[in-house]
């Protein structure tokens, strides 16, 4: 059974992150309620995989003491068809069509990002992994597609370092790698912790891999005389898909109940 991950709606801060959000929108107050109704799908949806539907539209309603709809679900059910849909229907919501997404981005001054390339490695590794995940990977191979060589170490450490604790959490025995305070620790010790452990076995050139990514990460956080060159990521590309592909086996995001 796949894991379900919570959605935006599910953060205590909601209310605050939607009225930041509204004020982005111009005029907002003057839109009617069914003009409302693609902006908090927007809100709801934009940075995740996520549908939405009735219930979460009109929850975005309460939140801001605003009236709703009337009936928001046949809004969104008469917007999903024809050529002109606002939204995309399937079996679990209603997701804004590409059209729509772009030209609400472009009245609230949203950065429209060009999808990220498998030119650093082949996203469809991280398919099954929880949206954190695809969101850090997505991240770095954008940054290695706009050249910038820099941040894309940076988030490769990242990655790199969170794939590693949730092994240890997928497992059970994320105390391991926590000091007395209950933090996680630091890459360096987190290398040799996963390597050695007991609970999996891992390939021969894992640390050697691994490492790569560390050593490289580091001078781009850290060293304020280097800057990277894309040579210098591409010399270990492949070592780097090996080296991820490898701990994304070991949890099984498919089988991995981590949130009932």
């Amino acid at each position: 059974m796949n894991t379900t991950y919570p959605k935006r709606k599910e953060n205590d801060n909601l209310t605050m992150e939607l009225d930041d959000f509204i004020s982005r929108i111009p005029d907002f107050d003057l839109l009617s309620a069914s003009e409302k109704i693609p902006y908090f799908a927007f809100y709801l949806t934009h940075d995740n995989d996520n549908t939405v539907s009735a219930k979460e539209i009109k929850e975005c309603f309460n939140k801001l003491a605003l009236l709703p709809y009337s009936n928001i679900a046949s809004y969104l059910n008469k917007k999903s068809t024809g050529k002109d849909a606002v939204f995309l229907k399937n079996k679990n919501g209603y997701r804004l069509s590409r059209t729509a997404k772009a030209a609400i981005s472009l009245k609230i001054n949203e950065p429209i990002l060009k999808p990220p390339t498998n030119n650093l490695l082949p996203l469809s590794i991280f398919e099954n992994a929880p949206f954190y995940i695809g969101k850090m990977a997505s991240q770095m191979c954008s940054c290695y597609d706009a050249g910038l060589y820099d941040a894309c170490l940076v988030m490769m450490r990242k990655l790199t370092e969170t794939l590693i604790i949730e092994c240890f959490e997928r497992y059970g025995v994320d105390s391991q790698i926590k000091d007395a305070n209950g933090n996680f620790f630091y890459l360096s010790e987190l290398i040799p912790l996963f390597i050695h452990s007991s609970c999996w076995n891992v390939s021969r050139n894992l640390e050697s891999n691994i490492k790569k990514v560390k050593k490289y990460g580091d001078l781009s956080a850290h060293n304020r005389r280097f800057f990277a060159k894309k040579p210098d990521i591409d010399d270990f590309k492949f070592e780097l898909r090996q080296a991820l592909e490898e701990i994304i086996h070991i949890i099984d995001y498919s089988t991995w109940l981590k949130r009932p």
